[in-house]
């Protein structure tokens, strides 16, 4: 499991980064960690099951743009939470979802 060395919140830019221990930087926006929430309740989204699902415009409707997060906490020594400007706090991000999520071009093509 991948295990961060730094971990910044930058409320002023909505934007996350982490210091991976094999030095690699992740910057994740805010609007794209809402959206990729790993709860039971957001998954239908990701997954085009339920209503939401059949429509992307939903989604973007339904958690929009960030502007904020009120508060990030840490769960064990495994994961964050997110506490969203939209009242959303079910996710749980693990280390090796946010790795995963990491969208710097090299990260992108290895995924793909």
């Amino acid at each position: 499991m991948p295990k961060p060395q730094k971990i910044i919140v930058d409320l002023e830019n909505r934007a996350l980064q982490i210091t991976w221990h094999d030095q690699h930087v992740s910057i994740y926006d805010f609007t794209a960690l809402r959206r990729a929430c790993p709860c039971a309740e957001c998954q239908p989204w990701k997954e085009g099951i339920g209503e939401w699902g059949k429509s992307p415009e939903k989604v973007l409707r339904a958690v929009g743009e960030l502007g904020a997060v009120s508060d990030v906490t840490p769960v064990g020594g495994y994961a964050i939470q997110f506490h969203w400007q939209d009242g959303h706090t079910f996710g749980i991000y693990d280390w090796d979802y946010l790795r995963e999520l990491c969208p710097c071009a090299d990260c992108t093509a290895q995924s793909q």
